[in-house]
């Protein structure tokens, strides 16, 4: 997993133990001091690599959240690259900081407040967070939609001969305007948070078996709060229309 780490000049220590112990878990670290090679502009490199980062990890200290810091800047080129922060952004409490002075952005989402060794625990919670993200696969379509495939393995699976299972699902998100908005898809293996793009395309949902497996669709508005949530119990036969209201809904049709 590629992994940006912000923070404020003063918690460099920090970030330099934890930025050792993740990539000796494997994981690619970027660190404006390791990374940016002289003569570069720094707001271009800095930009290109929140860009192509799988997970944005923020150190919070009252020194980091402070206005005209360039950790503010930092975390504005996060938000636009990930409109929805859920799976995507790791805010961490590096030092006390009071919780009106985090911005939204961060407070929407969980923040990761260690109770012991803060290195130990972050590492820990970015290999979770790499198990689930690591579930899904992203697929960039022309245009920046984008397309997401949810293989359940394993499900349904029948014989010695692996064969799959029958039921798939496409689901096609209804909206005016989708950018911002997340899909929480819950199925037997997980959940699993899907940011969706500026225009609703298709994904797919299985193989799973057509009889007694559930899953559920949970779209969240822009600040994370529930629009709606519908269920489906095994595999239906025909399209399957889901009005959430408000100019939102569902087509399931099976493939």
């Amino acid at each position: 997993m590629k992994i940006f780490i912000s923070y404020a000049s003063e918690e460099r220590p920090i970030a330099d133990e934890l930025a050792v112990r993740l990539r000796t878990e494997g994981h690619t670290v970027f660190l404006d001091k390791d990374n940016l090679p002289e003569g570069e502009g720094y707001d271009a490199q800095i930009r290109e690599a929140i860009a192509t980062c799988d997970l944005y990890l923020f150190l919070v200290s009252p020194l980091s959240v402070q206005p005209g810091r360039y950790t503010m800047t930092e975390l504005k080129f996060a938000r636009e690259q990930f409109p929805n922060p859920r799976g995507r952004v790791l805010p961490v409490m590096a030092k006390p900081t009071p919780f009106s002075d985090i911005p939204p952005y961060l407070s929407a989402i969980t923040l990761l407040q260690p109770q012991g060794n803060l290195v130990a625990e972050t590492v820990a919670e970015v290999d979770s967070l790499f198990s689930r993200w690591s579930r899904s696969r992203w697929l960039r379509i022309g245009g920046g939609a984008i397309a997401v495939a949810l293989v359940l393995a394993g499900i349904g699976w029948r014989g010695t001969n692996h064969t799959p299972p029958p039921c798939r699902l496409s689901v096609l998100l209804l909206a005016q305007d989708a950018s911002g908005l997340a899909l929480d898809v819950t199925t037997p293996a997980g959940t699993t948070a899907l940011s969706l793009g500026n225009a609703p395309v298709p994904f797919e949902v299985g193989p799973f078996d057509r009889k007694d497996v559930s899953w559920s669709a949970m779209l969240r508005g822009r600040d994370g709060s529930p629009l709606g949530r519908h269920a489906i119990k095994g595999c239906p036969r025909s399209r399957v229309n889901v009005d959430f209201g408000g100019g939102y809904g569902l087509v399931i049709d099976p493939l």
